[in-house]
């Protein structure tokens, strides 16, 4: 198998010679070829079960928390109860107060928990001035991930 984004993109591979003849798809008829996966016994196909795009995103965000959660878990009540549902009108300053804390508080929650998500260790920076004052930062990242972004702050 060949990487296609990262290694296409940085013309890594314009020095390999690939005889593009023996090149074979690895997915057939939406599924992928025998050889790469297995295809799923009897059983193990009645026990399985279809997943909405909902059922797809809540499991990604559980990974986070907990990475070895699976597709069962996803019914299982959690500890959190939902936050209060917000309103047009509220009867005075305090009820306001009541409905908007938590949800603020849920918000800063999740602001920090993506901000600690988006850490990464092993990289190394070294920074250059060039001539009239500015400076290049040149950055070494020693395992490559498809979903690095950088940003400023």
């Amino acid at each position: 198998m060949l990487c296609r984004d990262p290694c296409l993109h940085n013309k890594a591979l314009d020095d390999a010679e690939w005889d593009l003849s023996q090149w074979e798809p690895i997915i057939n008829d939406k599924a992928f070829l025998p050889w790469l996966v297995k295809e799923p016994t009897e059983h193990e196909a009645h026990r399985a079960r279809k997943l909405t795009m909902a059922d797809v995103t809540r499991l990604e965000e559980m990974w986070r928390t907990k990475p070895d959660a699976t597709a069962e878990e996803l019914n299982q009540p959690t500890e959190e109860e939902d936050p209060p549902q917000v309103l047009l009108r509220y009867d005075d300053a305090y009820h306001y107060q009541s409905v908007f804390g938590p949800l603020v508080k849920l918000e800063s929650e999740y602001d920090r928990a993506m901000k600690e998500s988006q850490t990464k260790e092993g990289i190394n920076v070294r920074w250059e001035r060039l001539g009239k004052g500015s400076v290049v930062a040149n950055f070494v990242i020693t395992q490559y991930d498809m979903e690095l972004r950088l940003m400023q702050g």
